[in-house]
């Protein structure tokens, strides 16, 4: 039975790729028969999280937190998409983590990144790192997407075909999907 896999874009910055990216992994997850829920965190309207108790010990109690948190906890698995932003992760991803702790203990977990240089591997270190603190359980295969100068419309300065930039990668995603549906 394929899972309720939700993916979270982590960007919210102006002029981010990251949607374009999203709206080509789900339509790879749909070819395969996954329905992939984009969660678009500059949807979710989450402050900076700012709270004077860690969610590990109490949980953040504004309707925004609610919220967040019934969107995790009612998922089967998660797909994070980070940019990489000087070789971490945006601090609007990093704000949304915080803001939880027991909704993302054991959930079935995969990350795909994107950026110049290498993809937006750093990002992922980085995320791995954070996600192995808050106890999700980490699948693999990681996919990072590498931008190159070919990769955006010289026009436009939109992406100008995923499926030449990102084909290549994408049996890696599938590969990440099959493993949280088996997790």
């Amino acid at each position: 039975m394929v899972k309720n896999i939700k993916l979270i874009v982590g960007s919210t910055r102006n002029g981010r790729k990251a949607r374009m990216v999203a709206e080509w992994l789900q339509k790879q997850a749909k070819d395969e028969n996954y329905d992939l829920e984009i969660i678009d965190l500059r949807d979710m309207n989450l402050p900076l999280f700012d709270s004077a108790v860690s969610p590990a010990y109490m949980d953040v109690d504004t309707p925004e937190a609610k919220n967040w948190s019934k969107v995790i906890t009612d998922s089967d698995g998660l797909v994070f998409l980070t940019a990489e932003h000087n070789r971490s992760i945006p601090a609007s991803l990093k704000s949304a983590i915080d803001y939880l702790f027991k909704e993302w203990e054991g959930k079935p977990t995969a990350i795909v990144s994107y950026g110049f240089i290498d993809g937006g591997a750093s990002a992922t270190n980085h995320l791995k790192d954070i996600l192995n603190w808050c106890k999700v359980n980490l699948v693999e295969p990681n996919v990072a997407l590498p931008f190159t100068q070919d990769t955006f419309d010289s026009n436009s300065g939109e992406i100008a075909d995923a499926d030449k930039s990102f084909s290549e990668h994408r049996e890696d995603f599938i590969k990440s999907l099959e493993a949280i549906e088996n997790a």
